[in-house]
């Protein structure tokens, strides 16, 4: 361990490998970067045409989307372990072991995303009824929540192979799959929300199903390309399954579902806040949330090439080049990230006024892009540090830290300026707080080494 800590603290006087082109930060970075923002482009599409409907659907459509995240929380876990596992086995150079390892997190992803949506299409009604929505934008929730839970096999099937191919650094695949996804998505939200190409207008129930046909085929493509052997991860053997694998799975997935939960369960108790001042405010977050998902979707995709690169380089035995990895991908992310905020924020009143047309929400909308251009730096750190931390096989310091910034400062904060009747804009500001302990954090934690044995 000294010997290592001693390779770690003297890491710039030792000379990188040669690494071969899926081994680089852009690499890796500008498919799943692309890949996102083709995503953020159709939320934006969404958006726009539920946007159409008024600001009851633009609610309705947002608290739907937010407690969808719960379950999708159980799904991102289990793709979180097997991001790290598949690394590890493909830098070591062993394709079978990362093969089986997809097919059992696979099997597991259905199974726990079936469970939990069973949960959900049972309590569903109840948990956004808690939201104080009116009662037409209410209804419209449940049935949107409803019709998006039908499809979680399809989502879990192309959510763990596509993790799976870009852990394995075939980050080329999942963008093909995802774009033929999108155009699908695209051209079903315009057709079957407000009623083209002959499709009766279905409103908010139109958008759900056009996200869940759009995954189905997206998860049938993934398949026949696995089962076709042309791609990196080959076919598994039918030994896919040992205690120990398993083992591995639990100890990485449980943790990073805990942290995935209580995100999840923070973010739903600050918009419970945020709802608490009525609709113009709930729209004007989710307005906000649905812009700024192009910086969001860059910074995953610097977090999936910082994941994939420190647990290949762990996996070949090089924790040198794994920890520079990490610190190139904080640098590049920040960068990034900062610039798209600040675009964002100076054309945030134009931006918001395409997607919406009611002042108030406009104006609250401004206020929070703004506020969220100002810690696009330490949102980064977040992105970039917790990707690479949880492909090292360390996901309890993120959990650590998620519940530090969203627990301990986001909600105090909100809270206290709730019960202190100061207006939603100060509400907004907390994220401040809670963001700026996180970019500390993250980034003591991944200076101190220790996520180098996090598996061991």
């Amino acid at each position: 361990m000294k010997e290592l800590d001693e390779r770690l603290d003297h890491e710039e006087a030792v000379d990188s490998p040669s690494s071969p082109e899926t081994l680089s930060v852009w690499g890796l970075a500008w498919p799943s970067i692309l890949n996102n923002i083709l995503f953020a482009f159709v939320s934006i599409v969404a958006l726009k045409a539920v946007g159409a409907l008024g600001t009851e659907a633009v609610a309705a459509v947002g608290t739907g989307q937010r407690i969808f995240f719960f379950l999708q929380a159980v799904l991102m876990a289990t793709a979180t372990g097997t991001h790290a596992l598949v690394a590890r086995a493909i830098g070591a150079n062993k394709p079978n072991e990362a093969a089986e390892v997809t097919l059992l997190s696979t099997i597991v992803a259905i199974f726990f995303g079936v469970s939990s949506a069973l949960i959900f299409w049972i309590f569903g009604e109840e948990i956004i009824g808690a939201f104080g929505l009116d009662e037409l934008s209410r209804k419209l929730a449940v049935d949107y929540l409803q019709i998006s839970l039908s499809f979680v096999p399809g989502f879990a099937i192309m959510f763990i192979v596509g993790a799976s191919l870009r852990a394995a650094g075939d980050v080329i695949t999942p963008l093909i799959i995802n774009l033929i996804v999108n155009i699908i998505n695209v051209f079903l939200l315009i057709a079957l929300v407000n009623g083209q190409f002959g499709f009766e207008a279905l409103g908010v129930i139109g958008a759900a199903y056009a996200w869940g046909i759009s995954f189905t085929i997206g998860s049938i493509l993934s398949i026949a390309i696995w089962i076709s052997n042309k791609i990196v991860i080959p076919m598994p053997s039918m030994k896919f399954y040992t205690f120990e694998r398993l083992k591995q799975l639990i100890i990485i997935s449980v943790p990073a579902g805990i942290e995935s939960v209580i995100f999840n369960f923070g973010l739903l108790a600050y918009f419970w806040i945020i709802s608490i001042y009525g609709n113009e405010p709930i729209a004007a977050y989710n307005v906000a949330i649905n812009i700024l998902m192009i910086s969001f979707m860059i910074g995953h995709g610097f977090s999936i090439a910082g994941a994939t690169l420190t647990g290949q380089y762990l996996g070949a035995e090089n924790p040198v080049e794994a920890r520079r990895s990490g610190w190139k991908s904080a640098r590049l992310t920040v960068f990034s990230m900062t610039l798209v905020g600040i675009i964002i924020a100076l054309f945030s009143k134009p931006i918001s006024g395409y997607f919406i047309d009611d002042q108030e929400v406009i104006r609250l909308t401004v206020i929070f892009l703004w506020i969220f251009a100002l810690i696009q730096p330490l949102m980064g750190i977040e992105f970039s540090l917790g990707g690479a931390l949880r492909g090292a096989g360390d996901t309890k310091s993120p959990l650590i830290i998620t519940m530090i910034g969203l627990i301990c400062f986001r909600l105090v904060f909100a809270f206290l300026f709730l019960i202190l009747n100061m207006p939603v804009e100060v509400v907004f500001a907390s994220l401040i707080a809670d963001y700026l302990a996180k970019g500390i954090l993250f980034t003591l934690r991944f200076k101190s080494g220790r996520w180098v044995n996090a598996l061991n």
